[in-house]
This record gives C-alpha cells, sequence and structure tokens, in this order.
C-alpha cells in the first residue's frame, strides 16, 4: 500500500532514516580489478545509481562499507554528484565473510542512531525513487519491525527463498545454496533490500553465526530471529522485478544498461516524443529532445546532443554533441557531430556534418555530402557528392554535384569564402584561399585558383576540341582487327 505525498511527509518528518549500502565486493567477473561499486553504467558508476534512489528518503547517514581498493571508492564518492545529497561515512570490511559481516562492520557508524535503517546493495541500481518511498511508507504503515522487498522468480534461479508458514507470515529466508528440493521451487524470492528498526538490528546481526554450507554470515538470517521473537516481519512485493536486478558479470552489466535505456526512452515519450521502433535506438542521459520531435529506428543520439520540436530524425543515424533546430529534417544514414543545423533545414541521405559545421534555416545538405569546420547560411544548397571544408557559403548559394574545397596544401588548412546567391557548377574545385563575390557563377568543371569579383563568370577548365568522324574510324579500326582474328 502506497501512502499519499503528504502522508509520506507527515511519516518523513517523525521517522528517521538511515542508509547502509554494502560495497565491498571485488567485481572480478567483470573483467576488470576496480571495485564492483565504481564500475560504470550507462548513467555513471553504479554507486550513483543507489545513491540516487536512496536520496528520495533524505537519510540522515548514510554508511557505505567498503572493502576491496576502499581508496578508489572514497576518491570517486568525493567527486560524485550523487554523493552530495548524503552524510556519507564509511565503513571497513578487510574479509569476505558475507553480507551480514558487512553489515556488523557498519553497526559502530549507526551508535546511537533511532530510527528505520536501509540495507542495500552498490551492485543493486534500478530501484527507482519510487518504489524505495513506497517501500517505506509500507514498512511504516505496517509497523514492521523488518521489511524486504520481494519479487518473483520462476526457479531455477540463485535467489534467496521467501518461506512463509502456513498463515502466509514470513518466517524465514533461505539461501538458494541451502534450500531443500521444496524449497527450491518456491518463487517468492529476496531482493536483498531491508528496512529494519535500529533497536532491532545491532542484537541482530551480533547474533548471526556462519552454520550454514558457504561458511558466511548471511544477513538473511536476521528474518528468522525477528520471527522468533515474535516482531512484525513483511515482504513488499515489486511490481517489475528488473529492479532487484544485480550486477556480477558483463552480460548483467549489459541488462542493467538496457533498462536503463528503456527508461529514459520511456521518459521522452511520456514528454511527447515520437519513436518508430523505440527497441533499437540508443539515447544518452544527457541528450534532449522536445515534444513532436520523430525518432526513426537505430538512431544513436549521444553527448549533448539536441533535438528542435518536430524535427525528423530517420534512421539509421548517428548524431553526437549535434544541434538539430525545429522541423529539420536528418535523412536516412547520417552521421553529426559537433555540428549545428538550423530551423526546416534537410540533411541527407547519408551525409557527413564534421565538428564546427553551421548550417542556417532551410538550407540543405544532401546524400554523400561531408561538411566539416563550414558555415552554410540560411538557404544554402549542396545537395550532392560534395565536399565543403573550412568554408563559408553565403545565403542561397547552390553548390553543384561534385564540388569540392581544395583547403588543404599538405602543410595547413585554408579558408574558402563564398559569397550570397552564387552558383558554383559541378564538379569544381576551389583552391583555398579564395573568394568568390556576390552573384557569381562558376562554370562546371572548372579549378578556381583566383578570387572572382562580384557577379562575375569564373571559367577554369581546358578549351574542348573537336575531331570530326574520330570516334567513327576509332570504331572501324578495332571491328576490323578483331575480325582479322
Amino acid at each position: 500500500m502506497a501512502l499519499t505525498p503528504i502522508v509520506w511527509d507527515t511519516i518523513a518528518a517523525m521517522e528517521k532514516i538511515f542508509c547502509v549500502i554494502l560495497a565491498a565486493g571485488l567485481g572480478k567477473r567483470l573483467g576488470g580489478d576496480l571495485p564492483k561499486a565504481i564500475t560504470e553504467t550507462r548513467r555513471g558508476a553504479l554507486i550513483d545509481q543507489v545513491l540516487a534512489g536512496l536520496s528520495v528518503l533524505k537519510p540522515e547517514k548514510t554508511v557505505i562499507v567498503v572493502g576491496h581498493k576502499r581508496e578508489l571508492v572514497e576518491a570517486h564518492l568525493a567527486k560524485s554528484a550523487a554523493a552530495k545529497g548524503h552524510n556519507i561515512e564509511f565503513a571497513f570490511q578487510d574479509e569476505q565473510l558475507g553480507t551480514g559481516d558487512a553489515v556488523k562492520r557498519a553497526l559502530p557508524n549507526l551508535a546511537g542512531c533511532r530510527g528505520t535503517v536501509i540495507l542495500s546493495y552498490a551492485d543493486h541500481p534500478l530501484f527507482t525513487q519510487a518504489t524505495l518511498s513506497h517501500f517505506i511508507s509500507y514498512h511504516t504503515f505496517k509497523s514492521s519491525t523488518l521489511s524486504m522487498i520481494s519479487f518473483t522468480s520462476p526457479p531455477p534461479n540463485g535467489y534467496g527463498r521467501i518461506v512463509r508458514n502456513r498463515s502466509g507470515d514470513v518466517e524465514r529466508i533461505t539461501e538458494a545454496k541451502d534450500c531443500n528440493p521444496e524449497e527450491l521451487l518456491i518463487t517468492e524470492v529476496n531482493s536483498g533490500i531491508y528496512a529494519v528498526d535500529s533497536a532491532f538490528l545491532k542484537p541482530a546481526v551480533e547474533s548471526l553465526t556462519n552454520d550454514n554450507a558457504q561458511r558466511e554470515y548471511y544477513l538473511t538470517d536476521i528474518v528468522a530471529k525477528a520471527v522468533k521473537e515474535g516482531q512484525r516481519v513483511t515482504a513488499f512485493p515489486l511490481g517489475d522485478a528488473r529492479e532487484a536486478a544485480g550486477v556480477n558479470t558483463k552480460r548483467d552489466l549489459d541488462f542493467i544498461n538496457s533498462v536503463l535505456a528503456e527508461r529514459e526512452i520511456v521518459k521522452l515519450q511520456d514528454s511527447g516524443v515520437n519513436f518508430v521502433d523505440p527497441a533499437t535506438c540508443w539515447i544518452d542521459p544527457e541528450v534532449e529532445i522536445e515534444p513532436g520531435a520523430l525518432i526513426g529506428p537505430a538512431t544513436q543520439l549521444k553527448g549533448r546532443t539536441k533535438i528542435g520540436k518536430n524535427a525528423i530524425i530517420e534512421g539509421s543515424a548517428l548524431l553526437i554533441d549535434a544541434q538539430i533546430g525545429e522541423n529539420a529534417e536528418v535523412r536516412f544514414g547520417s552521421r553529426i557531430e559537433g555540428a549545428t543545423v538550423g530551423e526546416g533545414t534537410t540533411v541527407g541521405p547519408c551525409a557527413h556534418l564534421r565538428p564546427g559545421t553551421v548550417l542556417g534555416k532551410n538550407a540543405r545538405v544532401g546524400n554523400f555530402v561531408e561538411v566539416k569546420n563550414a558555415v552554410l547560411a540560411d538557404g544554402a544548397k549542396a545537395s550532392h557528392l560534395t565536399y565543403l571544408g573550412d568554408c563559408e557559403v553565403g545565403e542561397d548559394t547552390n553548390i553543384g554535384a561534385g564540388t569540392i574545397t581544395c583547403n588543404y596544401d599538405g602543410y595547413k588548412k585554408s579558408r574558402t569564402e563564398i559569397g550570397r546567391g552564387v552558383f558554383v557548377g559541378s564538379n569544381s574545385c576551389l583552391v583555398a584561399p579564395v573568394k568568390i563575390g556576390e552573384g557569381a557563377l562558376i562554370a562546371a568543371g572548372s579549378v578556381i585558383t583566383r578570387d572572382v569579383p562580384q557577379d562575375a563568370l569564373a571559367l577554369g577548365r581546358a578549351e574542348q576540341s573537336l575531331k570530326e568522324g574520330w570516334a567513327k574510324r576509332r570504331r572501324e579500326r578495332l571491328q576490323g582487327r578483331s575480325a582479322g582474328k
């Protein structure tokens, strides 16, 4: 049962919350030597995601139990934005003796604390603020001494089973490796997240033994102790079992990232962004997309890309730190990096905009056009098979197919300046540094090495010569040789 925000605020004011995060894991199966807690997800380190979720509870104190290379975890959290809302203290677990032992290490940090202690793990980053708020509300509403978040998982699985008595009350948690055949069939399992009354926690943890198959101190054993004492124990059912996912392997990390990616897309959809096939898209957390935009399949939006209202990204596009204006259209297969596309401008298909490119309003960059460190003013067009590097193109200028700016002489880059209303014929080479005046016309196939004045015609190609009948004589000669064979 979830309480209303007003009721929750009242509870929060009455009940102090303390958090313990177990972050001493080694992370060997992730392929590196870093502490597992600072393994990176698409939204930052695992522990950053945990801290961000717990921040909704406004804990009085957050104790982080560190172990392997603790200095790296502590240095990371000193710079972490997610840690800034927490009053963090560290406890140290020098030897991996189980979750119960890890919590025991945090007890001195909780001395004198009175309230509810949330026990969580640094490698479980998917619990949302909404879930954690509802969980603590449920725990308080039920007047429980101990509550856990449970979910359903069909066997076989490695989760601890929640064993209930005939009345349906929680009796104990049995770790998967210690389950008998009947217990292994139980589908209600433990997520590992607890809310525990602080007065019960200390004696319960201190009484733990390692009489089990793994010779470890299981935190789950405090459930049986609470039941034995007649304390109230409850399980809060998780709506989305994926939130309970932890990270032990690279495959686990990939799953975490897929869920985080899906959440970002759902958030965008809820704000009015349209996706043709959201499952095939990758949207970085910093990306901003305005309502009405349409994102096609197999699109990657990375870095600080911004997509304007009603813009269209057709699909199979890669945009990195790109700025796309309202009503602009990026057609199939285009790559845009560090570039700005103006309102109503069309790019692609199969265009490449490199860093430093700025396209004005209602401009056009077409198929197989590459633009680098260049400015195309409003209405400028380069529709096919063109390279524009280190140049400025004026308003309403048309760049013909096959045109290139020759901007590099093997030692340095030089710029080309093209004025307003210029027509550059197909297959032209503009050898920088060079300036083309307003209204000028460059004849097709020209190589331009000198400045062209305003409204002038420039031709830079060899004069055409004709030899009447030459082609016919050649055919006859070749056909004769072929017949002789």
